[in-house]
């Protein structure tokens, strides 16, 4: 019914990440194309990786399983180091994951809470918790990131108009742009006005996608804002004690131009600017009668370098897992098995996060003391990489699932489809009549 340029798009996001963050000399992933009667599938947040990262983290499960394993000694067991090649043929280098798995381990109370689980699974027949840490490589890609910014500083109030080449949608990229002016041109935040993103004076600037927008724009922002000073400091050495709006004015009586533009067009030796890690504890309770769920604690330790806007980084944070614990748990997609029309077109049979799907205690950290040389201002992205980890959720309830069946002697390995909706984590339960009888 159809199909576009996202269709094979989404198969080259996955390559660069399916490994994630293992060891992979001896493995060989073939790709298949399959033809459907579904419409194209439309980019969100993380298209490709995040299922990548998912299908991984399932072959590590499946191997823990297999060798009688907890699945995080098998992970770690198999983590890149430094110097190790990966899949893609690029290096590691910068392998911070093993300090942030302990880190995590620590601030989660990860040791603690395993006991905690395996004691309460033991007393309770019909509720049942699991736990699943994930871990998560991600790296950023520059090229091909065209963006430009315009600002313009007016003589009257010293007031500093920006337009940039970038999308506000909701992520924060105009408050950090706002933040980096003024901190660039050394004034308060009060002076800066973020105008409306228009073609004439951003042309050319590319999709705002990639997680990479807010930076680059930033980089743009920032190339102006040195241009502008560069003038203004003319002046102000001349009148060091004047006021911002004192400074303006004279540089417009003594003819200094008062606008910048700076157009960005990374191209980078390494294709890989840098890369991020992370990684992901989540703790569920399922109530094995009816397959209903809830995350107890959720905990996340994220490197974003030396974050530029701490709130809006966190906040980005939070908007990701929520996102990919409802595309992970509850947002089940129901097509006509001859048709291929969508027949969950609306809330009563499609179910996006409500306010009770967010983890009850939701505990996010950002890694301290981690600056990133080759990043903006030291900083890292982090738009869509939390999103990827998610998939914790999924093994979090298999464990839970897992708990269950072993007390009918059923605990073997089980194929599992997402979103893990609460008819299938019912389903996958197994329960039968003979369970449900009053014992003597």
């Amino acid at each position: 019914m159809g199909c576009s340029n996202n269709d094979v798009l989404i198969l080259l996001f996955a390559a660069g990440i399916w490994d994630n963050v293992y060891r992979s000399q001896n493995w060989k992933i073939n790709v298949t194309a399959c033809r459907t009667n579904c419409p194209a599938s439309t980019f969100v947040r993380a298209p490709g990786s995040t299922e990548a990262v998912f299908f991984m983290e399932n072959v590590m499960e499946h191997l823990a399983k297999t060798l009688q394993k907890p699945s995080l000694e098998i992970k770690r067991l198999n983590y890149y180091k430094n110097g190790d090649k990966m899949m893609s043929g690029a290096v590691a280098k910068d392998f911070t994951l093993e300090n942030i798995t302990d880190q995590l381990l620590t601030s989660s109370e990860y040791t603690a809470r395993v006991k905690s689980i395996a004691d309460f699974n033991q007393a309770n027949r019909w509720r049942k918790r699991g736990l699943d840490v994930v871990p998560i490589r991600f790296p950023c890609y520059w090229l091909g990131g065209n963006f430009n910014c315009l600002i313009a500083i007016f003589h009257g109030d010293g007031t500093i108009a920006v337009t940039h080449g970038g999308v506000e949608m909701g992520q924060g990229i105009n408050t950090k742009v706002a933040q980096v002016v003024a901190f660039e041109l050394g004034v308060d935040m009060k002076y800066i006005i973020i105008q409306p993103t228009q073609a004439i004076t951003n042309a050319n600037a590319r999709g705002t996608n990639g997680s990479v927008g807010s930076e680059l724009v930033c980089l743009a922002a920032i190339d102006c804002c040195r241009q502008l000073k560069n003038r203004i400091d003319v002046v102000r050495q001349k009148s060091p004690k004047k006021s911002w709006e004192g400074i303006i004015a004279e540089c417009f009586t003594t003819g200094v131009d008062l606008s910048a533009r700076s157009w960005v067009n990374p191209f980078t030796p390494d294709p890989v600017v840098y890369t991020t890690y992370g990684a992901m504890c989540t703790e569920v309770e399922l109530d094995v009668l009816t397959g209903e769920s809830q995350i107890t604690r959720l905990d996340i330790l994220y490197d974003c370098g030396e974050s530029m806007s701490p709130f809006v980084d966190i906040g980005q944070v939070e908007g990701a897992i929520v996102m990919g614990l409802g595309y992970f748990t509850t947002e089940n997609q129901i097509y006509d098995a001859k048709t291929g029309e969508n027949l969950s077109y609306g809330t009563w049979k499609y179910k996006p996060p409500m306010a009770k799907d967010i983890p009850i205690d939701f505990r996010i950290a950002l890694l301290q003391n981690a600056p990133n040389p080759t990043g903006v201002l030291r900083s890292k992205f982090v738009a869509e990489p939390p999103l990827c980890m998610t998939s914790s959720v999924v093994f979090a309830l298999r464990d839970a699932i897992a708990a269950n069946l072993a007390e009918s002697k059923k605990d073997t390995w089980f194929p599992i489809v997402t979103p893990m909706t609460v008819e299938r984590n019912q389903q996958y339960c197994q329960l039968d009549i003979s369970q449900l009888r009053y014992k003597d």
